[in-house]
């Protein structure tokens, strides 16, 4: 892989729109995600049981041991601890690993597209909402995006140059990868795949020596890194409890619980024909909105215009026919088993064919000038310039994403942070809140017991209750005492519960 001018120039300019978009989403976050609570206090019990927390973790330790490093960083540059610190550690170490991510990914599309189309896709998809907060949020997906990334891209190179010592590599980042997110150990399929075609396929590329060489270094990176956490959870994917080989380690209700958070409601339906289509639709209406609807048709022609040209069979093809169908399928099989499928499950398949959205803007703009800009009818601004309407294109689209871009995360629930400073005022630091959403009792630095809406905590001092219509307001209950309504989109009231004589 040669570096020439033109690719530094190209991620320069990527990664300081990165760090700019990225540093202020970061500065402006109203509140950070339910995940990314749980994943920073897993970071916080890592410091002092750090086995017993990977054992008992239902998360995956890469990214909250990235969050623990981080902070210790921190400390170092800052001399002191708080609450602050551990959000924008986490924070952080999300926006770094998008911004590497971003260049691994400048460097799979420059072997798919071409430089130039390669710059413009990553800048697209720098600019879409979606991916960008999920960059500066508490969240694990860029971290996995970007391992995910850099072992296909070492899967890339070592079929196109015969460097089989790639491979091991590739499974060194893929099991690194799968600490943080299980799905990362989709890199050993796609590289089983290609040394598979090369120990039994005539037309190979590789010896059958080296494939094999290759294949034992790539089942070896990987287990070296992910074998440990196999070993001590007793299974291969335990988030799902999937190919156990001990006893469960982690209570069917800890795991039924986590469901019943993902899934909102949605009941699995098995793989009935009507689910499977359900499932796809799902999967195209997530895809169309990180893509923000307009770059569905350009993604599409895209597409069309790649893979009808050239050979199937090329190393960089394969890769991506089969990253795209697996997980299409793993989103199929999400979907009908567990009942829940977001825009987070999605983004590797918007990261992989973004690169195809500038060829498709190209075709859509040469079909305009043909319809628009006939000799007679021409203007000085488009008149013998074959790019103005693929760069009007271009710039509509990432004008569509800038007002979403640029709205806080969670800008709607700036109610949930004003409650949460409110009690970190007026309560004490052993009051124990009682809230439906442990985001508020997180951003107050107070333990808080889960509240349903129905029966009070015994323990509970504080009730903070999200209400939407006035019937849903706390009355009648003995004791109870509203201290502060806190109005927004979602009006929050904070009750004081002065006479507690169990649950009520």
């Amino acid at each position: 892989m040669h570096i020439k001018n033109k690719d530094v120039i190209y991620i320069a300019i990527l990664s300081f729109v990165v760090l700019c978009v990225g540093v202020y989403l970061i500065s402006t976050t109203v509140l950070i995600a339910k995940d990314g609570v749980t994943f920073i206090e897993y970071a916080q019990n890592l410091e002092s049981t750090p086995v017993k927390t990977i054992r008992d973790g239902y998360q995956h330790p890469g990214y909250p041991l990235l969050i623990l490093t981080a902070h210790r960083i921190a400390e170092i540059v800052c001399a002191n601890s708080s609450l602050w610190s551990w959000i924008y550690s986490a924070q952080f170490v999300a926006l770094i690993f998008r911004l590497l991510a971003v260049v691994a990914l400048y460097f799979i599309g420059k072997e798919i597209t071409g430089a130039q189309f390669s710059f413009l896709a990553v800048l697209i998809l720098i600019f879409l909402p979606g991916p960008a907060k999920l960059g500066s949020d508490a969240l694990s997906d860029w971290p996995h995006i970007f391992f995910l990334t850099t072992g296909l891209l070492l899967l890339i190179r070592g079929a196109m140059d015969g460097k089989w010592w790639l491979f091991g590599f590739a499974g060194l980042a893929g099991g690194m990868g799968y600490l943080i997110r299980p799905e990362c150990a989709q890199v050993i399929v796609y590289g089983v795949l290609w040394l598979g075609l090369q120990v039994f396929w005539s037309q190979r590329t590789m010896s059958r020596a080296k494939a094999v060489f290759a294949l034992a270094l790539l089942l070896v990176g990987f287990l070296v890194m992910a074998g440990p956490y196999m070993k001590l959870k007793g299974a291969i994917f335990p988030k799902k409890q999937l190919v156990q080989f001990v006893p469960k380690t982690q209570s069917s209700e800890v795991y039924e619980q986590e469901i019943q958070i993902y899934s909102n409601g949605v009941y699995a339906a098995g793989f009935a024909p009507s689910a499977l289509a359900g499932a796809l639709g799902k999967l195209v209406q997530r895809v169309s909105e990180t893509l923000m609807w307009f770059f569905i048709p350009a993604l599409l022609i895209g597409m069309y215009n790649y893979f009808r040209k050239r050979d199937w069979l090329e190393p960089e093809r394969v890769f991506i026919i089969a990253l795209v169908a697996l997980n299409v399928l793993i989103m199929v099989w999400l979907y009908c088993k567990f009942g829940y499928m977001s825009r987070r499950h999605t983004l590797p398949l918007v990261v992989f064919t973004i690169f195809y959205i500038p060829s498709g803007l190209q075709t859509l703009g040469f079909w305009l000038e043909d319809k628009f800009s006939r000799e007679t009818q021409r203007t000085p601004a488009t008149k013998g310039n074959k790019q103005f309407w693929f760069l009007l294109l271009l710039i509509i689209g990432i004008s569509i994403c800038i007002p979403k871009l640029l709205t806080p995360i969670r800008a709607k629930k700036q109610s949930y942070r004003d409650a949460a400073q409110w009690l970190a005022k007026n309560t004490g630091e052993n009051d124990i809140i009682a809230a439906s959403d442990g985001r508020i009792g997180f951003y107050a630095d107070r333990k808080c017991v889960e509240y349903d809406g129905q029966t009070i905590p015994r323990q509970a001092e504080y009730i903070v209750k999200v209400v939407k219509r006035r019937k849903d307001m706390l009355s009648g209950v003995d004791g109870l005492e509203m201290e502060k309504v806190i109005e927004g989109k979602s009006k929050v009231v904070i009750y004081r519960l002065r006479h507690r004589g169990g649950d009520v």
